[in-house]
């Protein structure tokens, strides 16, 4: 199926989930699995398709138009791949939704609009799509449990949309183009034009990925979202603000626009800016994830954390950086998502996601439990997970061009993250069950399916990732970037080579000698729960052995006093409630007196100045 067939195909079937939601609530929820497989199978079809046109519509001079490419295609199939197996939720969920129709429908709806995103051939299409998924989730997000969350998004949202239009009318009043290639041309001849679009147009990019200081948006809006729409938002959507990314510093070649500008340790100022932003957000996303209570808004702030390495990793533009900055995309959407999935499944059981609430689920729920330990795993950057390939990657391109600095920050971030994905961990699976959750059993086996393939794609990507940093390199071959260097299971950096499988056989024989260990000695003797005593006071109530709320109490006080950018954005937002409650009282009141005094003040400058005016 062509590819402009397909894409209008699926907003069709987002018409179609609408209406069959309505006939049937359960059946509207197995048509979104549906029609997220029936757009992953077709979207295969263009893996290795590059450079064909597609027209969409075309009105006077201008025309909406796509076009195949293989960075498109590999943002695209981890977007699309995401959306289906999150799906396997909806059924599960549906009962529990405001307005399951309309959810249906926009989930169907927001993930097509994405191929609009990053197949398009000009800014024109990219706005118009970009804006079609803003809006599609902007009315999904109010759906879950806060209507708050979804004016924090739209505020920050409506920063970088705005941003992006100012840059794409600017470019079109300047080169009478929409075209992003002829464009790109266009600006190798103005390398000040370009730097304007490169921050302008990576403002929406720095929304969307959640990076400092348009992060806020992030732990809110995941905090609240559906719990079957917060894995798409932290898997998927945010990744949009990789491809901006991506567009602006290598699809536009501004490594070849800055080669003349001024550099900051042997990277132009512009990319080195970005890259403080990245690390600065390492640093807050992880120092903030430490700090929750909430397992939804913990992975929120995850996200802010890796959001960091990404940007970072395609910043450098090199050939190892880039390449694990492009796998960290995949790498992440199938940790956070799972992370994401496994705490909704958590919800579905016990009602809640607030840790202190939970404990003891391991026994419970252990598929579960596996799924959540693998995505950690991975977020950590522990072999033989995808995670490692990608960080590893990320640290050694920095470590290479001597950027020490941001180097720390990514080195921080995943030594902050054991202790941030050890919170739910501990507090969630393990530890002390309430009572109240003596009754509570695994999810479902369909609900256990996505949470399964994430896991083992996961663990694929870890053992063998140069199957996908093979396919990565012909991206940067395409993008004029040296190719990554790939033998077998052998990857190579400045530092040497290290093999992946080498790597995996050593976790593994650690393993097993672990489980000889413990299965050749004797087993503890377990014993009842109240059997135990604590500093020598009994405790009379399971919950009170259960220790989760203030966890890293020690460690939070460190950085108790830390600014915050959220109180100088709740300053401006009341600043400007102030103001409109203001223009309110004075001009839309009620109260007949007001409505008299305008009308006087009206008159009299009409009697005494009317000839005037």
């Amino acid at each position: 199926m062509a590819l402009n067939s397909l894409l209008i195909t699926g907003l069709l079937l987002s018409v179609l989930t609408f209406f069959l939601t309505k006939i049937n609530k359960k059946l509207g929820s197995y048509f979104t699995i549906f029609s997220t497989l029936f757009v992953l199978v077709f979207l295969f079809g263009y893996m290795n398709d590059v450079g064909t046109v597609f027209n969409l519509w075309s009105f006077g001079g201008f025309s909406l138009q796509l076009v195949s490419s293989n960075y498109g295609w590999f943002f695209s199939i981890i977007m699309v791949l995401t959306y289906f197996l999150v799906s396997f939720f909806n059924p599960y969920w549906v009962e529990k939704m405001v307005n399951p129709a309309s959810y249906n429908m926009l989930y169907v709806f927001s993930v097509v609009s994405t191929l609009g995103v990053f197949f398009a051939k000009d800014f024109l299409t990219l706005f118009i799509f970009w804006e079609m998924v803003v809006w599609s989730s902007l009315f999904i997000i109010p759906l879950g449990k806060s209507r708050k969350a979804s004016v924090v998004y739209y505020a920050i949202s409506t920063v970088g949309s705005f941003s992006m239009f100012f840059a794409i009318m600017y470019l079109y009043s300047l080169f009478q183009t929409f075209d992003i290639k002829s464009i790109s041309q266009n600006l190798i001849s103005s390398p000040n034009t370009a730097v304007m679009a490169y921050f302008v147009i990576i403002i929406a990019g720095l929304a969307k990925l959640g990076i400092f200081p348009f992060h806020t948006w992030l732990p809110i809006a995941h905090g609240n979202a559906p719990h079957t729409f917060s894995p798409v938002l932290s898997g998927g959507l945010v990744k949009m603000g990789a491809f901006i990314a991506l567009l602006v510093s290598a699809i536009i070649p501004t490594s070849q626009i800055f080669s003349n500008h001024i550099h900051i340790i042997g990277v132009p100022y512009e990319n080195y800016i970005i890259m403080v932003l990245g690390a600065i957000s390492i640093i807050v996303g992880t120092l903030m994830a430490i700090k929750q209570e909430d397992a939804k808004r913990l992975i929120a702030y995850s996200t802010v954390a890796n959001g960091g390495y990404i940007l970072i990793g395609i910043s450098l533009l090199d050939q190892v950086g880039f390449a694990g900055g492009m796998m960290h995309i995949f790498n992440h959407a199938m940790a956070s998502a799972a992370m994401f999935l496994t705490i909704g499944a958590v919800a579905y059981r016990t009602g809640t996601t607030n840790m202190s609430e939970l404990g003891g689920m391991i026994k419970k729920m252990p598929v579960t439990f596996a799924a959540y330990l693998i995505a950690i795993i991975s977020i950590a950057g522990i072999p033989p997970t995808s995670g490692f390939a990608s960080k590893w990657l990320i640290f050694q391109g920095l470590a290479s061009k001597g950027l020490m600095f941001i180097a720390f920050a990514t080195f921080f971030g995943s030594i902050g993250s054991f202790m941030y994905v050890f919170r739910p961990l501990a507090t969630v699976f393990l530890g002390q069950l309430s009572p109240k959750h003596n009754d509570v059993k695994e999810v479902p086996f369909m609900m256990q399916i996505p949470m399964l393939v994430m896991s083992l794609l996961t663990i694929y990507f870890g053992v063998f990732p140069s199957q996908m940093l093979g396919f990565i390199s012909k991206i940067q071959a395409s993008l004029n970037i040296v190719p990554i260097s790939v033998e077998g299971s052998k990857i190579y950096s400045f530092s040497g080579m290290w093999d992946s499988l080498v790597i995996t056989a050593v976790f593994v024989i650690g393993f097993i000698i672990a489980a000889l260990i413990f299965y050749t000695h004797k087993n503890a003797r377990p014993v009842d729960q109240m059997n135990t005593y604590t500093a020598g006071e009994f405790i009379y109530d399971p919950e009170s052995y259960h220790y989760a709320k203030n966890y890293y109490a020690p460690f939070e006080r460190l950085y108790k006093n830390h600014p915050s950018v959220e109180k100088f954005y709740d300053a401006i937002a009341l600043r400007v409630n102030e103001f409109g409650r203001l223009v309110r009282s004075w001009f839309f009141s009620s109260n007949a007196s007001v409505g008299v005094f305008w009308i006087s003040v009206i008159i009299t400058i009409a009697f005494f100045w009317g000839d005037k005016i």
